[in-house]
C-alpha cells in the first residue's frame, strides 16, 4: 500500500488525479473556443485605453500581438505537462518546489485569478445594472454583484464540461457583438482605422513595459495551462511522445484563440481611448447610445456580461478551484474549491482599484514570472519531459526534498522576483531566465546529489495512465 498522507500533508483526492483517456474530450475546436472564451475580457480593453494616449495605436498593437505570441508559446509549451501526463498545475509544481513547498508558488498563482474573478464580476454587474435600470427604473448594484458572482460560482463548480459547453454559445456570440461595436463606436465618433492608426503617442512609457502589461493579463494562464489541456483530445498513437504530434491541437487553440481575441479587445480598447479618453467600456456605451438606441445599449451590455462570465469561469475560478482542492485534497471537491474562491474574490472587493489596471498586471508577472521559469526549466532542461508521476502523490516520495520544501526552487525564485524592481520594463524576461538559470544550477549541482531524482540522469516509465487513486492506496 502505498503511503499518499500524514499529518499535515495530503496528497491525492479524486479531482487531481491524472485524467483518463476516457477524460479527455475538449476536441481542438473546442478548445479554440475555449481559448476565445477565456480572452474575450474587459481588463485587456481597460489597459489597452489606459495605455494610451502614452504610446500611439500602433504601438498598443504591436505590444499586444508580440506579448501574446509570447504568452501562447509558454502555454502550449507548459501545456505539453497536462497533455502526457493529465495532471493539474498544483499537483505538477511539487516536482519543483517540494509536497509542502508547493503550496507557495500555488497561492501566488491563485491570488491574481480571485482577484479579477471579483473585478470582471463588477463589471458584468454594472453593465446588468444599467439594463435593470433602464427597464424597471431600480438599481442596486450590490446586489446583482451577489447574484452574478454565485451564477458563475454555480456554472465553475459544475465541472470542465460545463465550462466548455457555454464558451460554444457564448465565443461567437462575443465576437459577433464585439465587431458590432467597434462599427458602433467608430461611426458615432466619425473615425476611421487611418484616424486611429496615424496617432502619435505622447511618451512616458516604454514599449517594454507595454508588452509586459499585455503579457501580465494571461501569464497567470501559463502556469496552470495542464490544467486545461489534461482535458485535450490528442489523436496520436499510444506512447506517442514526439512534441509538435503532441501539442498541434494545444498550439492551434492558444495562438489563434488566444491572439486573436487579445487584439480584438485592444482594439476596441484603443479605439474607445482615442474617441472618449474614457477606459471603462461601460461608461462609453452608454455614452456612445445613450436614450437613442436602447435596444443595441441592451445588446452591448449583454456583450459585456457574456465576456465576463466566459472568462471568469474558466481562467479566474478553475484555476484557484484545483489549488484550494490540493490544499485539502481528501477534504473537499474541485466543485467546493471553486466557490471558496469566488465568494473570497467577492468580499476582497478588488473593483476599488480599477484605476491602475497596467500597474496591477506588472505586479503579477513580477510575482508569476520566476515560477514560468522554473516550471520550464524543471520539465524541459533538468528533466527533459520524464516526471515519474506516482511519486507526486506518494509522501516520501523523491520530491520530498528537505522537510517537503525544495530549498533550489526558493533560492531562485527571491533574487528573480527583486530583479523586476530592478528592470521593470523588461522585468518578466529578466525574472524568467534568472530564475530558470538559478533553479537548473542548483539543482545539478547540490540538490539532486542530495535528494537523488531517477528521471535526470536516466528516464523512467510514464506512469501516467496507471496511477490511480486505486493503485495509490
Amino acid at each position: 500500500m502505498q503511503k499518499t498522507s500524514e499529518k499535515g500533508i495530503s496528497l491525492t483526492g479524486k479531482d487531481i488525479m491524472p485524467t483518463t483517456d476516457r477524460e479527455r474530450t475538449i476536441s481542438t475546436f473546442g478548445f479554440f473556443l475555449l481559448w476565445i472564451g477565456i480572452a474575450v475580457q474587459l481588463v485587456t480593453f481597460i489597459a489597452a485605453a489606459q495605455l494610451y494616449p502614452a504610446l500611439s495605436p500602433v504601438q498598443i498593437i504591436i505590444a499586444c500581438i508580440v506579448g501574446n505570441l509570447i504568452v501562447a508559446l509558454l502555454l502550449t509549451l507548459l501545456g505539453d505537462i497536462g497533455i502526457k501526463y493529465g495532471i493539474p498545475y498544483a499537483v505538477f509544481i511539487r516536482a519543483s518546489f517540494g509536497y509542502l513547498g508547493a503550496h507557495i508558488p500555488a497561492f501566488f498563482r491563485a491570488l491574481p485569478a480571485i482577484f479579477w474573478f471579483g473585478f470582471q464580476t463588477w463589471m458584468g454587474a454594472y453593465a446588468l445594472n444599467i439594463i435593470m435600470e433602464m427597464l424597471t427604473g431600480y438599481s442596486n448594484l450590490t446586489l446583482l454583484i451577489i447574484l452574478f458572482g454565485a451564477v458563475q460560482i454555480i456554472n465553475t463548480a459544475m465541472g470542465i464540461k460545463t465550462i466548455s459547453r457555454f464558451q460554444w454559445l457564448a465565443a461567437p456570440s462575443i465576437i459577433i457583438i464585439g465587431i458590432y461595436l467597434q462599427y458602433v463606436v467608430m461611426t458615432s465618433y466619425s473615425l476611421t482605422f487611418g484616424d486611429i492608426f496615424s496617432r502619435g503617442g505622447e511618451g512616458g512609457i516604454s514599449m517594454g513595459y507595454a508588452i509586459v502589461v499585455m503579457m501580465g493579463t494571461y501569464i497567470t494562464m501559463a502556469l496552470n495551462a495542464p490544467d486545461f489541456t489534461r482535458f485535450l483530445k490528442v489523436n496520436v498513437k499510444k506512447g506517442e511522445n514526439n512534441w509538435f504530434k503532441l501539442n498541434k491541437g494545444s498550439s492551434i487553440g492558444h495562438t489563434f484563440g488566444l491572439v486573436g481575441a487579445m487584439l480584438m479587445f485592444t482594439i476596441l480598447g484603443l479605439t474607445s481611448g482615442v474617441a472618449t479618453g474614457n477606459w471603462n467600456p461601460i461608461d462609453v456605451m452608454v455614452a456612445t447610445m445613450g436614450a437613442n438606441s436602447p435596444v443595441v445599449l441592451i445588446a452591448c451590455l449583454v456583450f459585456i456580461i457574456l465576456a465576463q462570465w466566459s472568462t471568469n469561469i474558466s481562467a479566474n475560478l478553475l484555476p484557484p478551484g484545483y489549488i484550494i482542492v490540493n490544499f485539502f485534497p481528501r477534504k473537499i471537491s474541485f466543485a467546493t474549491g471553486a466557490i471558496v474562491a469566488g465568494v473570497i474574490g467577492l468580499i476582497a472587493q478588488p473593483w476599488a482599484y480599477a484605476d491602475f489596471v497596467p500597474q496591477i498586471l506588472m505586479v503579477i508577472t513580477a510575482l508569476l514570472a520566476p515560477i514560468v521559469g522554473i516550471m520550464f526549466a524543471d520539465y524541459y532542461l533538468l528533466r527533459k519531459r520524464t516526471l515519474n508521476t506516482e511519486e507526486l502523490y506518494k509522501v516520501d516520495g523523491q520530491y520530498k526534498y528537505w522537510n517537503n520544501v525544495n530549498p533550489a526552487a526558493l533560492i531562485a525564485y527571491v533574487p528573480s522576483g527583486v530583479s523586476v524592481l530592478l528592470f521593470p520594463d523588461y522585468g518578466f524576461f529578466s525574472a524568467l531566465l534568472i530564475a530558470a538559470a538559478l533553479y537548473y544550477t542548483l539543482m545539478k549541482l547540490w540538490i539532486c546529489k542530495v535528494y537523488p531524482q531517477p528521471e535526470t540522469e536516466k528516464p523512467t516509465a510514464n506512469v501516467e495512465e496507471s496511477v490511480t487513486l486505486e493503485t495509490l492506496k
